[in-house]
This record gives C-alpha cells, sequence and structure tokens, in this order.
C-alpha cells in the first residue's frame, strides 16, 4: 500500500471513526452536559424545532443546542457592573450570557414550551458551569419567552449569521 493511502486511512481512523461513534462514558456526563445536540422528545417539540428551523434559513451546518435557560437582573447579588465584554450591564436590553458562543453572536433562543422567541446579543460570559445551563438571559430578555416565575424553560438556541 502507498505511503499516502497509509496516512489517509490513519488519519480517518483517529478522527472521524471517534467523531461518529464517541458516546458519553456516563449516564452523568450525558445529564451534565449542558450542550447538547439531543432530539426533543415531545411531539410539540419536534414540531416547535422544525418550524424554527424552517422560519430562518438556516444553513444545513448550523447546529441546534437545547438546554436550559435561566435569567439574572441587576438586583442579583454578586451581578458586576460591567459584562465580562465590558459593557455596562443592563437588565433592559436584549442581551445573554453563554460560554459557548463569542461576544457579539446573536442567538434566537426559542421556548420549547410555548415556541415563544428573542433575539439575544452575547455580552457576558456565564451561567455557573457546575449549574449545567446553555445560556443565562436578561430579565427582558426572559421576560420575553416565559413567566419570570418560572425561573428555568427549556430552550433551543441558534446561532445567527452576522
Amino acid at each position: 500500500m502507498k505511503k499516502g493511502i497509509k496516512r489517509s486511512l490513519a488519519f480517518m481512523m483517529f478522527t472521524a471513526v471517534p467523531l461518529l461513534a464517541a458516546s458519553p462514558t456516563s449516564a452523568l456526563q450525558e445529564a451534565t452536559n449542558p450542550v447538547s445536540t439531543m432530539t426533543p422528545t415531545s411531539a410539540i417539540e419536534q414540531q416547535i424545532e422544525s418550524a424554527i428551523a424552517q422560519s430562518i434559513a438556516i444553513q444545513k451546518n448550523t447546529p441546534v443546542s437545547f438546554g436550559t435557560a435561566s435569567w439574572y437582573s441587576q438586583s442579583d447579588p454578586f451581578i458586576n457592573l460591567r459584562t465580562a465584554n465590558g459593557e455596562i450591564f443592563d437588565d433592559t436590553k436584549m442581551t445573554c450570557a453563554s460560554w459557548y458562543y463569542p461576544f457579539k453572536t446573536r442567538l434566537r433562543i426559542t421556548n420549547l414550551s410555548n415556541g415563544r422567541s428573542v433575539i439575544c446579543v452575547v455580552n457576558d460570559r456565564g451561567p455557573a458551569k457546575r449549574l449545567g445551563r446553555v445560556v443565562d438571559l436578561t430579565k427582558s430578555s426572559f421576560k420575553k419567552i416565559a413567566n419570570l416565575n418560572n425561573g428555568l424553560v427549556k430552550v433551543s438556541v441558534i446561532a445567527l449569521p452576522d
């Protein structure tokens, strides 16, 4: 066998095969992974997700993340006056905090239980990783998709093109 073909096969074995066959090593690891590409479980969630994908002209390689969203406000303890990217924190703006998207990324966040969505700009980091949440919305953003008394909602998150 030629050297180039051997290298190609070896490269595929070590990169492509593990990606295709990768799975969590335990149920705990699966449960604590906040950003998942799991498929929605209920028929309503499937309908909402397909409507989202159809309503936005998404390229096929744009990932949709599913997880939990929470909200935070200026009145919360330990909230800084400035966000992680240096802006002054304002809980009346349509912004959010996430570890998984770069600053200034526009995200469409959709509540899976009622289909309401909001477009936010990432300007902060959070929520705390140990909480297992995908995104932390400002109070105003969260109000657009759910009642503040809910506190946490199941959402889908799609990064929008610039």
